[in-house]
């Protein structure tokens, strides 16, 4: 199995990103990679350290995908779901547009939404449009509803061990 993946994230506002990430495990319509952070970032004012480490898991059928941060020492950090358009996978890539909302879970799971202004302001400006909208909206009240669940489901890296 080929281990090397890029992750290509674009946006309606904003220039694509892409990460080289590390395959960890494939099925048909769902894939798990694995990225270490090369600086630190912040995310709901949580520090994420450089060597911190993403579990990204993405399912072809789901408008969202979870991002699981682990601290340099393998502390768990949270859990971040990202909202967008249902993935593209494909052999040794992965391609989604970010639909800004995420929401982030701690890992005591108290939830925090993040971006909603960002959405709203979108929304506001005509970049998304009411289908859109409400394609966030919906996947937001879903993921608050189900993210115990959502994560408990999750294949576990740990597997690899």
């Amino acid at each position: 199995m080929q281990t090397a993946f890029r992750e290509i994230r674009l946006h309606k506002n904003k220039p694509p990103q892409e990460f080289m990430c590390e395959l960890l495990h494939r099925e048909a319509n769902y894939l798990v990679l694995r990225y270490r952070l090369k600086s630190t970032a912040t995310i709901n004012g949580i520090p994420i350290k450089q060597g911190s480490t993403t579990i990204a898991h993405y399912w072809k059928n789901r408008n969202y995908s979870l991002w699981k941060f682990k601290g340099p020492d393998s502390t768990l950090l949270g859990y971040l779901f990202h909202i967008c358009h249902v993935p593209e996978i494909g052999d040794d890539y992965l391609r989604s547009v970010d639909l800004e909302l995420d929401i982030w879970c701690d890992p005591n799971g108290c939830t925090s939404v993040l971006d909603q202004d960002v959405v709203n302001d979108y929304y506001r400006r005509g970049i998304f449009d009411d289908k859109t909208f409400s394609l966030i909206a919906d996947q937001k009240m879903e993921i608050l509803t189900c993210y115990k669940t959502i994560i408990h489901d999750l294949w576990s890296e740990e597997t690899l061990s």
